[in-house]
Parts: structure tokens; sequence; C-alpha cells
């Protein structure tokens, strides 16, 4: 019996190789992260067109449809950047303008971010990847923004990728990396200006990571003793490029590697930024002798890329550079103001689990490990130094509703530590059979869970549009416009509806404005008010409606007329003649177009018997 072979039920099987231990640890990853990214755009995309436009979404949607229609384009900031634009009235040419069509791009982008976890996965571990998945998944503040047609979550997106690519150059040395993080770091500058403050708060962050790795209590060296060693590494790098012919070819090819970067970066700024057709004078109304330089006309003469190349330098300095002065006086009460409505409504009102487990996550790393993780402190700072920072540059005083997207991107990574500390503390009482703690994690995973799937859930998809949501903003209606939207359709079926706008323009709050030919933008009607109209303006344009406008007195004349198809009036207006309208009209009832039931202006839309 002493020869006999041991059962093989009971020998213990061989050790697997590290190799196939590391794919099967990626697999699992992989697969988490890839079921993460696709619960996360059907998040975003079921009912994306069912909110109304916001104000601020129906005016960039409004002038991507005119530059799809009219051929003219320029980089204005007021805007905002022109990708959202570019691939926006591509699409309005593909499957018409909409809603839907108008969000599908942020929506896409944005339920792809879970994905860049994967960039960083380096510097993380398993469960720490799949955490930072969940959070940029499903956050609501980031749920709710990636449902909106604005472009914080597409500057975030691009911005964090690129980050993760150049922290994969870091780790790897590959030159896709290299490549990769300029393309994304050129479609961040493409998508808002403020992408020049996520470089700034990395610099900045940069520099609190490197004080403290020169600084190390109790250490032999000094953090002069460690400058001294990284100035002769240097020194060593040039001596062999001198010596050494291999190594300068080495050099050589980095150098030729860092231009075509910066050539990547030049062309896809200069494709995004160039004017099309006649530029800024194609958007005023009135016949304009435009002088400008379209992208269109250098591609088909060479001879006009210093002039466009001239123009879209000057365009871009003089408003871009310019955006971070748009902030308006900004005293200390109000500064005061905008960051107090940031934290108490938009982090801890809607983003809660994420902001806790970023402290938890930053306090393991900082005082329970005897070497914490670059990655996580350098990514705090970033995020503390945007709650900081991003209440100084805010045009408008709500603007913090999406802003803090910029302060949530970078503190999920170490919201990931946190929530993967408390994961693996279940895990290990689960192997130790302790059942007090494993209660106590699935306690606080299930209350953090429904914490954030009520926030979304209520945030983003049961109450989108009204006041009592932290997350809406003025300018977004309260009312369902797709009744409107219906009736300009059903009026002229197959044809272009007429719709006369009345109002009378003297009144406060007025949905008709003056007319300056020639100086003003064409905003059509021009003769609506842009900013008391909007997002009217926009669901005009989309039904290619043919709008004009009536004053005061002259309402009666213009229906006997032209018997338009659709007569809108503000609702408040004393001096709409109701009873005489609707004998020749019927009443389709009273939309809000702000945030609240009662808000000024609120139309009343009127369809022809």
């Amino acid at each position: 019996m002493s020869d006999a072979q041991p059962d093989a039920r009971t020998s213990p099987s061989p050790s697997p190789h590290p190799l196939v231990s590391r794919v099967r640890e990626y697999d699992a990853v992989l697969l988490g992260v890839a079921v993460v990214t696709v619960l996360a755009l059907v998040a975003r995309l079921v009912a994306l067109g069912a909110r109304p436009a916001h104000w601020d979404e129906a005016r960039v949607a409004y002038w991507t449809l005119y530059a799809q229609e009219e051929g003219h384009f320029a980089y204005r900031s007021i805007v905002h950047g022109p990708f959202i634009q570019h691939v926006d009235r591509w699409l309005f040419g593909l499957v018409g303008p909409s809603d839907f069509v108008m969000r599908l791009p942020v929506a896409v982008i944005g339920g792809l971010l879970p994905l860049s976890a994967l960039l960083f996965r380096d510097h993380l571990r398993r469960s720490e990847t799949i955490a930072l998945s969940l959070f940029l998944a499903f956050n609501p503040v980031l749920l709710y923004y990636s449902r909106f047609m604005r472009s914080d979550v597409l500057v975030g997106t691009f911005a964090f990728v690129a980050l993760g690519m150049l922290v994969r150059l870091f780790d790897r040395r590959r030159v896709r990396y290299l490549y990769g993080g300029t393309l994304f770091l050129a479609l961040a500058v493409a998508s808002k200006e403020n992408s020049l403050l996520y470089v700034l708060t990395w610099l900045g962050a940069g520099v609190l990571v490197a004080d403290r790795a020169l600084d190390r209590p109790g250490s032999d060296r000094t953090g002069l003793d460690r400058l001294r060693v990284l100035a002769a590494a240097g020194r060593l790098v040039v001596r062999r490029a001198k010596t050494q012919p291999g190594e300068r070819r080495r050099i050589g090819v980095y150098a030729l590697h860092g231009i075509g970067a910066v050539a990547v970066f030049a062309l896809v700024w200069l494709f995004m930024f160039a004017p099309r057709g006649d530029g800024l004078e194609g958007l005023y109304t009135g016949a304009v002798e435009a002088e400008t330089v379209g992208l269109g006309d250098a591609v088909s003469d060479p001879a006009k890329w210093g002039p466009l190349i001239d123009a879209t330098v000057e365009q871009f300095r003089g408003e871009y550079l310019a955006w971070g002065g748009k902030s308006g006086d900004l005293t200390f009460e109000t500064y005061q103001g905008r960051l107090g409505a940031a934290v108490r409504d938009g982090l801890f009102y809607t983003s809660a689990p994420l902001v806790f487990f970023a402290i938890a996550g930053f306090v393991r790393e900082r005082y329970a490990v005897s070497e914490g993780r670059v990655l996580v402190f350098f990514l705090f700072y970033a995020g503390v130094a945007s709650i900081v920072g991003y209440p100084l540059g805010l045009s408008i005083g709500a603007g913090w509703k999406w802003n803090n997207v910029h302060i949530l991107l970078p503190l999920s990574v170490p919201a990931a530590v946190g929530m993967a500390t408390v994961y693996r503390w279940g895990s290990d009482a689960y192997r130790e059979n302790d059942s007090i703690d494993v209660g106590l994690t699935a306690l606080i995973l299930v209350l953090v869970a429904s914490t954030v799937a009520w926030s979304g859930l209520s945030h983003v998809y049961l109450n989108p549009t009204h006041e009592s949501n932290e997350l809406v903003q003025f300018g977004q209606p309260h009312d369902d416009l797709d009744p409107v939207i219906e009736e300009l359709q059903a009026a002229a079926p197959g044809e272009n509806p007429d719709v006369l706008v009345y109002d009378n323009a003297s009144a406060d709050g007025s949905i008709v404005g003056p007319v300056y030919v020639g100086s003003t933008k064409d905003v059509r009607p021009v003769c609506a008010d842009f900013g008391n109209f909007l997002p009217m303006q926009w669901y005009l344009a989309a039904a290619d409606a043919n709008a004009t406008c009536a004053r005061e007195f002259q309402l009666r004349d213009r229906v006997e007329r032209h018997e338009p198809d659709v007569v809108i009036t503000r609702l408040g207006d004393d001096s709409v003649p109701t009873e005489w309208l609707e004998d020749r009209y019927e009443d389709r009832g009273a939309y809000s177009l702000r945030y609240y039931e009662q808000a000024v202006p609120t139309i009343r839309l009127y369809v022809r018997r």
C-alpha cells in the first residue's frame, strides 16, 4: 500500500503559471467592466428624448441645426466647444433633428466612460477597478448630465481618458498611449473651455504629489538628495546620448513621436475650430459680404490654408482664452453661496456615497498603509482643488449643477478604493466565518446601492424637470412639450407649418422682441426674444416651421390675411383677444418654459380648427 499512487481526487492541483493567473484576473475585470458599461449605456439611452429641451440644450441645438442647414459655423465660447456641434450636425443630416438625436453623442460617450477604469488597472486592485466603473456608470450627477446636451460630460470623459492614457504610457512605455492621450486631450479642448482647468488641476495635484515624494520624514535622504539623484540620472542620459549612437537614435525616435503627437493635436484642433461657410458673418441676418475662409475653401484651394489658420487662431484666442473672464463680478458672499450649494446640494444630497468613500479611500492610502498610491493622492487632490476652484469660474450661479461633474470624476478613483476596502473587509470576514462583520458589510453595501439607485431613479427619471430636483437648473421647462411638437407636426402634415408668435413686446418677459436686421444673430423667427422664447426656437426649427411674429394691434389682421396653422401667445398677456381667437382656433393648453409651474414665460398654444 505504501507504493500506491495518491488518489487523483485528493492530490493538490499544480499552481497555474503567474501569466495565466494574470490573464484570468484581467478577464474577470474586463468582463465586470464590460457588463457595467452595457448597463450604463442602457441607463443613458432609455427614454433619452422624453425630457423637454433645456434652455441651454435648445440654444446649442438650434445653432447646430443652423450650421447643418445653412452651412455656416464659427466657434463661439458662449455656445461652448465645437465637438458636439459638428457631431450633431452630421447626425441631424443623417436621421433628422430631435431631442433624442441631439443628446445621443453625450449619452453614448457618457455610457462608455466606465471603460476608462481599465486604463488605471495597473494601479488598482480588481475590486477597485470594477468599483470605479460602477461610480462612473451610476453616480446620479454623471448619469443626469450624460442625458443632457451639454459638453461637461464630454470634456470630463475625454480629459479623464487622456489622463488614463498618460498613466498607461508611464507604466507600459507604448507609443500608442502617447498618441491616444494626445487625441483625447485635443477632443477635450474641442469640447469645452474648462479643459484648461483640468490641466491646471493636474499640475497643482502633481506639485503636491511631488512634494510628498520629496518629503519623507524619518528617512536618511532629504528632498534635496532625491533631486540630486534625479539630476544625476538626467546628466547620465545626456552623456550616453553624446557617446552612444544607439542611445542617440532612441532619443531621436522619442523626439519624432513627440513631434507626431503635436501634429495630431494640431490637426484635430484645426478641424474642430476652423470656420465653415461664411463663418461668423454667416450667423447674422441679412445679406453680408463674407471675407471668411472656411475649411471647405481651404480644402479646395491650398493657397487659402494660411488665411484659414490665421482666422481660426484669432477666433480661438479671442473666445477660448477669454472664457475664464466671463464669470462676472464675484463677491465673497456670492462665492460662499455657490460653494455651499455645490457641496450641500450637488455633492452630499446627490452623491454622498461617492464623496464619503473618496474621503475613506484617501484616509486609507494616507494613514493605513505604508506606501500610499500616487494615483489616489493625485486624483483626490485634483478633486478637492476642483471643489474650491470651480465656483470661481461660474458664469451663472446655478452652474455648479453641471460643473460638479468635474469634481466627481477625479474623486471617483479614491472612492473606488474606499468602496473596495469595505468589500474586501466583508470578503475576509466571510472566509473567516465572522458573521457579524459579514452582516455589517452587506448592510453598508446594500445601503449604498439602494441610496444610489433611488437617487438616480428620482433625479434622472421620475422627476427630471421640477425645481424640487437639486440637479435641475432654472432653464429647464417644467411641462412636457411633446404635445406642442405633435401639434406642430399635425398642423400641416407633410408641409412646413405656418406659425404666428404673438405678444405685447413692451411687457416684461415678452416672447417677442425688437428686430435689427443685419446686426442680429439669425435666430428664427428673428422677431422672437431669444432668451425668453427658448426652447421654442429649437422646436420650430426642428419642425421646419415658417414662423413669424405679430405685435400689439397686428394679431387680428395677420390671422385673417394669412390664416396661420398655429398661434402661440404668452399666458398673462392681457392684449390677447382670447375669445376672438377661440372662435377660429382650438386652445390646446398652456406650457411652462421654465422649471416651475407658474414660470414666466408660459406659452399658450392655439391650433387652427
